[in-house]
C-alpha cells in the first residue's frame, strides 16, 4: 500500500511514492556460416597444441636427466678403471726400478714405464672434470643452482632395464609422440582458420 511506502504530506489524503521499473535486452548473433564455431574450434586446437608442447618439455627434461645420470655412472666407472690402471702402472714401475738396481733391466725400460704411468695419469683429470660438469648439469636439471650439491650418486651397477619391455608398433610409437600430436593440433587450428576465412566471405547478420 502507498501509505506504507512513504510518509504522508501536509494533506493526509495525498501520498507520495516512486515507481521503479527494470528491464534488459538480449541480443544474439546468428552464426549462419559457422565463423564463430570454427574460431572456437581453432582456439581449442591451439590450447591442445600447447598442452602437447608442455608434455614434450616434460619428456625432454626427463630424458635429459636420465642421460645425465647414465653419463655420470659411465664416468665413475671410467675413473675407477683409470685409477686401477694407474695403481698397476706404479706397482710395475716400482718393480722395474728394483730390477734396475739389481741390473736385471736397463734404464730405458724404466723410462718407458715412467712414460706409460704419466700417460695414464694424464687421462684422469679430464674424466674428473667431466664428472664435475655432469654433477652441475644434474643440479641444473633438477631446478637448483649448478653449485648446489646433488645427494644422489649413480653407478653402472645400479642401472638396469625393466625385465619386461612393452611391445608396440613403430606407427603407434610415432602417434604417441607429443611433438607429432602438437603438430596435428596446430594443423587442426589452421584448418579451422580456413573455415573462418571462408565464412567471412559471406554477409554477416546484424
Amino acid at each position: 500500500m502507498s501509505n506504507v511506502l512513504s510518509p504522508p504530506t501536509v494533506n493526509p489524503d495525498v501520498f507520495i511514492y516512486s515507481l521503479f521499473t527494470m528491464g534488459f535486452t538480449i541480443s544474439y548473433t546468428l552464426d549462419l556460416f559457422g565463423a564463430n564455431r570454427r574460431a572456437i574450434e581453432s582456439l581449442e586446437a591451439l590450447a591442445e597444441a600447447q598442452c602437447f608442447q608442455l608434455e614434450a618439455a616434460y619428456l625432454s627434461l626427463a630424458s635429459n636427466v636420465v642421460a645425465a645420470a647414465i653419463q655420470e655412472a659411465s664416468l665413475r666407472a671410467q675413473i675407477e678403471a683409470t685409477q686401477r690402471i694407474i695403481a698397476a702402472q706404479r706397482e710395475t714401475l716400482d718393480i722395474l726400478r728394483r730390477q734396475e738396481g739389481l741390473g736385471a733391466v736397463t734404464g730405458a725400460d724404466v723410462a718407458q714405464q715412467e712414460a706409460a704411468l704419466a700417460q695414464a695419469e694424464a687421462t684422469l683429470p679430464p674424466l674428473q672434470k667431466a664428472l664435475a660438469q655432469g654433477r652441475n648439469l644434474l643440479a641444473t636439471l633438477s631446478g637448483r643452482l649448478p653449485s648446489a650439491r646433488v645427494a644422489e650418486y649413480f653407478e653402472l651397477s645400479d642401472l638396469a632395464l625393466p625385465p619386461d619391455l612393452p611391445l608396440s608398433l613403430p606407427s603407434r610409437l610415432v602417434e604417441q609422440r607429443p611433438d607429432i600430436r602438437a603438430a596435428e593440433a596446430t594443423l587442426h587450428s589452421a584448418s579451422a582458420q580456413v573455415g573462418v576465412a571462408i565464412a567471412n566471405q559471406f554477409p554477416r547478420s546484424r
